[in-house]
């Protein structure tokens, strides 16, 4: 009786090691197979960025300020974007990435936020060539990375000449 208990403890031992190795090795195929595509953490941002087109007090228009995945605008310094507007807010709006698209939501702001000349009630996804109108300031939003697409595009054509 004893044998057997001691096989059964055994069996059960061996049943256990089986387990934690098939465990490791997933773990460790995991994150391997993860560590190979450094490109698919980049892929699931696309970096975005505000172009100036309509300045104020000392920010000058065609200026191109890169955001963050969670931007704020408005006069308060704590803001990663603080503008000297007096029409703006302490903290007027925000820009944020999120579910894989950039959103534009009012801060519940005094003058509201514009998105394409229309009031910002609600978060909006925005794309590339929206303008944000915040107090007297104008910005357009541009993916940079379709920039550089339509930069290479405009290299690569031939130049034609006219006679």
């Amino acid at each position: 009786m004893e044998i057997l208990i001691f096989l059964v403890r055994l069996l059960f031992s061996v049943l256990l090691y089986v387990f934690l190795g098939a465990l490791f090795f997933l773990l460790w195929r995991d994150l391997k197979t993860a560590t190979r595509h450094p490109i698919a953490d980049a892929a699931r941002e696309r970096p975005g960025q505000l172009r100036v087109l309509h300045g104020c007090d000392g920010v000058s228009e065609g200026s191109i300020i890169k955001l963050v995945p969670f931007t704020t605008i408005g006069r308060s310094d704590s803001n990663t974007i603080a503008i000297s507007d007096p029409y703006a807010s302490g903290e007027h709006a925000l820009v944020a990435w999120r579910s894989g698209q950039w959103w534009l939501e009012d801060r519940d702001s005094r003058n509201g936020t514009l998105l394409n000349e229309i009031p910002v009630e609600e978060a909006l996804i925005i794309g590339h060539g929206d303008v944000i109108g915040i107090g007297q300031m104008q910005f357009k939003f541009e993916y940079r990375d379709a920039l550089e697409t339509e930069v290479q595009a405009a290299s690569a054509q031939p130049e034609t000449a006219v006679s």
